[in-house]
């Protein structure tokens, strides 16, 4: 894999009265410290080179209009307008040198141009490329992100997002590895991590794509399991809601994904069956109406089998109703069970913690009489006169049958209400039916004109009432037919649900994961034990972890790491760490696998309550790097001569006052 060498550095401002100003600052292999007093422009030099990887994102910034740099880069300087300025960042892959020319005022900002070339040769060199560093497009094929991938030879990879769509790992997602920027950038690790872009599990994954991890499939597989898994829950609980509708309107169940429905006529039948039945109906009573003839003398009868009819429906009517309340009071015993059962599971809860929490105690004489508990061959105990033989359940066990139990007495409570459903549907259809009848009854008594056409007329009705349920039952299954997408799509989600569950469940930690994880904890365990962190308590310093369960930060299981000693061991963690990541890619490069850039920009930690002896300490141990292996940029200052003496080897940019700034004019 590539490395990422920063090389140079240039700045260059113009004013409206025709000065020009700039600064070039030169960076080399291993440590590059960046020395100089408060408020010269340290912190400059560090956003220049973030600006010039077009990931100011990851210094806070996210609208164009916004400006990273101080006022004096691109609005006033010694009390001139700025007309134009930009920089040239020269970069290397260890292969191969460009260098990046971006506007920083007076052009757009929004595009980078790349040449093939170094910073000093920029404005010579004829082959030019310009690149979109924001915006749309970034990871098109003329987008900066494009580039800059595919010079530090990473790929570009998706991932889930919490909207329920894929985005890119942005540049900037995977900066706050290996840059730590001065003001919020010491509160935590990967404390600038742009989150904007809502991807899931952010950290875990920047981490696990940077050092080339086997888990990262694993990790989007797993982000995508539990996305799939509340997917399939929302489609399913939308088709049982559908389903259980046209149950009720139609009293029916389902059979192998086939509705069936209760009827009076034929009993239980599917659908397709029924309306099958009701369609042979309504042609022999429509053949019937055609040749109806002497109703006269049927129509007493019809009279007697409309009131027969009416008496059977309230009769099913009574039925219905006892039915509806047999169910409710059979439902209100449940619900009062389920609330028993609430009540014992938090007293076994309770139990279990009792039990967890209880200790052995000698007890050799009784606490009332004081007389002496001696061994006893009963089977009772003699305090409690608890019999031995019977075996006594513990909290786990009654809980885990009190949890069956409640899950049992959900679903028979689910289905009891369902049932209840299906027969209140049943009572308003008698309702509507012997209203219906009555009408009928009264038509035909009081404006009945004549007796001819009282057996036709009922006829007609016995059709046209065939005829409706007919098609109700046809629109039923219409609806029952239209459900078929969703369910293959539930079938398609529930297939790739298993694939993906029986992939994550079969991942082992692969010996190449441990192998990276243990070498960034013995790095870690060092780095912290070199900077003095906890008093070199060697039980602490050997205690701390690091895995995926706290996005493969360092932690402590009895203490919290960042506040068990003084205030400045939070940024001699951090520092340990971000060391240790460097140190670990370099040791690890060799396998191919990890992605890290072998690059690390640390800006100011000493802002942060660092001591000298801690600095000190922390420049001993970067300076050990291997030759040619990694790059370091640290800015820093110290007020005593001992200690520039001791930094001078690695000084490779100095402000010497707090006058010398960083932009100087040029002649």
């Amino acid at each position: 894999m590539h490395r990422l060498i920063i090389n140079k550095l240039i700045y260059h401002i113009q004013t409206v009265q025709g000065k020009r100003y700039g600064a070039e600052i030169p960076f080399r292999d291993g440590l590059n410290i960046i020395f100089g007093p408060n408020s010269v422009g340290k912190t400059s030099i560090v956003t220049g080179i973030v600006y010039g990887l077009g990931a100011e994102k990851g210094l806070g910034v996210f609208k164009s209009i916004q400006n990273p740099f101080k006022p004096e880069f691109y609005k006033e300087i010694d009390n001139n307008q700025v007309s134009k300025s930009y920089l040239l960042l020269e970069i290397s892959n260890g292969q191969d040198v460009v260098t990046v020319f971006r506007y920083i005022a007076g052009g757009d900002n929004t595009i980078a141009a790349i040449k093939p070339c170094s910073a000093d040769q920029f404005f010579t060199n004829p082959d030019s490329e310009k690149l979109i560093v924001v915006g749309e497009g970034v990871f098109s094929e003329n987008g900066f992100q494009t580039f800059l991938f595919s010079f530090l030879g990473m790929k570009q990879v998706e991932l889930p997002t919490y909207d329920r769509k894929l985005s890119k790992l942005y540049f900037e997602n995977i900066l706050p590895l290996f840059f730590v920027e001065q003001r919020a950038g010491w509160s935590q690790i990967q404390a600038r991590q742009v989150l904007r872009y809502n991807i899931k599990d952010l950290k875990k994954v920047a981490f696990e794509f940077l050092f080339g991890m086997d888990r990262f499939n694993i990790h989007v597989s797993e982000i995508r399991l539990k996305e799939l898994d509340l997917e399939l829950k929302k489609l399913k609980e939308e088709l049982s809601g559908k389903e259980e509708n046209l149950f009720i309107i139609s009293n029916g169940e389902m059979t192998d994904e086939v509705l069936i429905v209760n009827t009076d006529s034929i009993g239980k039948a599917s659908i397709s069956d029924f309306i099958a039945y009701l369609d042979e109906r309504y042609k022999a009573e429509a053949s019937l109406v055609e040749s109806a003839a002497n109703p006269v003398a049927n129509f007493e009868d019809s009279k007697v089998n409309l009131r027969e009819k009416i008496k059977i429906a309230n009769y099913q009517l009574r039925k219905a109703n006892e039915r509806v309340e047999k169910i409710t009071l059979e439902i209100n015993e449940y619900e009062k069970y389920l609330d028993r059962i609430q009540i014992n599971k938090y007293k076994n809860k309770q139990l279990k913690k009792i039990k967890e929490a209880e200790t052995d105690v000698n007890i050799t004489t009784c606490p009332v009489c004081e007389a002496k508990l001696l061994p006893s061959d009963e089977d009772e105990c003699k305090l409690c006169h608890s019999d031995f033989r019977k075996k006594m359940s513990t909290p786990d066990q009654n809980l885990k049958f009190l949890e069956d139990e409640e899950a049992t007495f959900k679903k028979v409570i689910e289905k009891r209400l369902l049932d209840r459903r299906k027969v209140f549907e049943q009572r308003n259809n008698l309702k509507d039916e012997i209203s219906n009848l009555e009408k009928e009854l009264d038509h035909q008594i009081t404006t009945f004109a004549g007796s001819d056409f009282a057996l036709l007329r009922q006829r007609i009705l016995n059709a046209d009432s065939l005829y409706k349920d007919q098609e109700r039952f046809k629109r039923i299954r219409e609806r029952w037919d239209a459900l078929i997408p969703l369910r293959q799509t539930i079938k398609a989600d529930q297939a790739s649900l298993d694939k993906l569950k029986a992939e994550v469940d079969a991942y082992r930690q692969t010996e190449s994961d441990q192998t990276t994880i243990d070498t960034i904890r013995m790095f870690l365990q060092e780095n912290v034990k070199s900077l003095g962190l906890f008093k070199k308590n060697r039980d602490l310093i050997t205690a701390i972890k690091l895995d995926a369960s706290d996005n493969y930060t360092p932690y402590l299981d009895k203490y919290d790491i960042y506040n068990i000693s003084s205030s400045s061991d939070n940024i001699r963690i951090i520092l340990s760490y971000y060391l240790a990541l460097l140190q670990t890619s370099v040791k690890l490069k060799s396998k191919g696998k990890i992605k890290f850039p072998d690059v690390l920009i640390l800006d100011e930690p000493k802002q942060q309550n660092l001591d000298n002896d801690s600095l000190i300490d922390c420049i001993n141990v970067m300076a050990n790097l291997p030759v040619n292996s990694g790059q370091i940029i640290l800015t820093t200052f110290s007020e005593l001569p001992e200690d520039k003496l001791k930094l001078k080897d690695y000084i490779v940019y100095e402000m010497h006052s707090s006058t010398d700034y960083l932009l100087k004019e040029l002649q």
